[in-house]
């Protein structure tokens, strides 16, 4: 370690500077405040602005000016300016703040798929744009008390007005205030927390509602309701049935995590070059009925969709709409998500169990590697749907639906 420092202090000695030809502007004012942190560092100083620099006492003001003696230090001119400050902190604008929080977050988005980027991305770009909209194009050090209020002032309106609800006010204030935050740690700047305490009171995001097991067996299963939809929408949704698996777990599965021949059929859920919801997603879930029989026909999964899942969800959704198969308005392919975990509320499994299926958090220390596939087979098993079975008719189903 040592050594390693000694060879670092010589290289900066040798070098005239790194040049950084990453572009111009914001950009690259960035870039030089990171080569002169990388300056300061290499000679065990931190870097900070002259004017904050010059605040010191006078033993660091001379400790700073000790190190330029050494060799031909001072006549370097980007170490002088790394070690007393000369390189002015980067001025980022709003409309590069969705940049320099990717540059932030690199590590993370490294694991994300194409389309997980795509959407990780839109959703900051949309809220930097509505703020931009109200308050103009901001350096970011620059945002007042005043411009944040507006901000929040615009939503309230539009949460009174029922274009939208106050989650969704409070989510777009989230995405803000985490590039903020990011941004401002990664170059040091000390903003001031404008945005505390502004979110908004008022209703939440409106949940689907599951499809009742009546619907599934009676409507979906029907004869003949699902021939007309494409062959791996209509497989991944049977699957969804009997699993309870979210809709982009089942079109990204892959051959490997697919295992048919297995004494318990059963897919497993992996990242696959993209990240999962969560770190409980998580899981093996046993195959059975007609999902079991659905899986056999894409034993390599199904590559239309593969990454996509909003084209998925929108065809699907499509189709559920315009050949009458939602139970509600509300209803959505995701509603047979929540209609497998109604039925699994009614069975004897424990709720850690009933969580580990579901990919959900079990709020306990994670010991071993879960609930053997043999025990979810069985609660699954108990649950399962199939075409013409005896199940009970909810009363919340609508009366004007033409029975078969």
């Amino acid at each position: 370690m040592k050594a390693s420092r000694i060879a670092r202090e010589i290289d900066l000695d040798l070098e005239a500077g790194w040049q950084f030809a990453a572009g111009a502007g914001t950009r690259k004012a960035l870039l030089d405040v990171e080569e002169a942190r990388r300056r300061a560092n290499t000679l065990h100083l931190d870097y900070k602005p002259a004017e904050i620099a010059a605040q010191e006492s006078a033993e660091q003001i001379i400790r700073r000016l000790d190190v330029l003696a050494v060799g031909a230090r001072r006549h370097d001119g980007a170490t002088v300016a790394a070690v007393l400050g000369g390189v002015p902190l980067p001025q980022i604008m709003l409309s590069g703040l969705v940049g320099e929080f990717e540059v932030a977050k690199k590590t993370t988005l490294a694991r994300f798929s194409k389309n997980q980027r795509r959407k990780w991305r839109n959703g900051k770009l949309r809220a930097i744009a509505r703020l931009t909209e109200i308050i103009g194009d901001k350096a970011i050090d620059r945002i007042s008390r005043d411009d944040a209020l507006l901000f929040m002032d615009h939503w309230a309106e539009r949460v009174v007005d029922g274009q939208v609800v106050a989650e969704t006010a409070n989510r777009n204030l989230t995405h803000i205030t985490g590039m903020l935050t990011a941004v401002a740690r990664r170059h040091r700047l000390q903003l001031e927390p404008v945005f505390t305490g502004l979110r908004l009171e008022g209703e939440g995001s409106r949940p689907r509602p599951p499809f009742s097991a009546w619907w599934i067996v009676n409507r979906l299963l029907a004869p003949g309701r699902l021939d007309a939809m494409n062959a791996e929408e209509r497989a991944a949704l049977l699957v969804m049935i009997n699993t309870g698996a979210r809709p982009s777990e089942i079109i990204n599965l892959r051959a490997a995590h697919i295992h048919l021949e297995s004494n318990i059929p059963h897919i497993q859920v992996r990242p696959d070059e993209r990240v999962l919801k969560t770190e409980f997603s998580w899981r093996d879930i046993p195959l059975v009925g007609i999902s079991l029989e659905a899986m056999r026909q894409f034993p390599d999964g199904f590559p239309r969709y593969r990454d996509n899942g909003d084209a998925f969800s929108a065809a699907v959704n499509k189709f559920l709409e315009e050949h009458g198969l939602r139970e509600s308005e509300r209803h959505t392919a995701y509603s047979l998500r929540h209609g497998f975990k109604d039925r699994l509320r009614e069975t004897a499994a424990t709720d850690e169990l009933k969580d580990e299926l579901m990919g959900h958090d079990t709020k306990k220390p994670k010991y071993g590697d879960g609930h053997g596939l043999h025990l979810k087979l069985k609660i699954i098993e108990k649950i399962a749907l199939a075409p013409g079975m005896r199940v009970d008719r909810p009363d919340r189903v609508r009366q004007e639906v033409t029975d078969l």
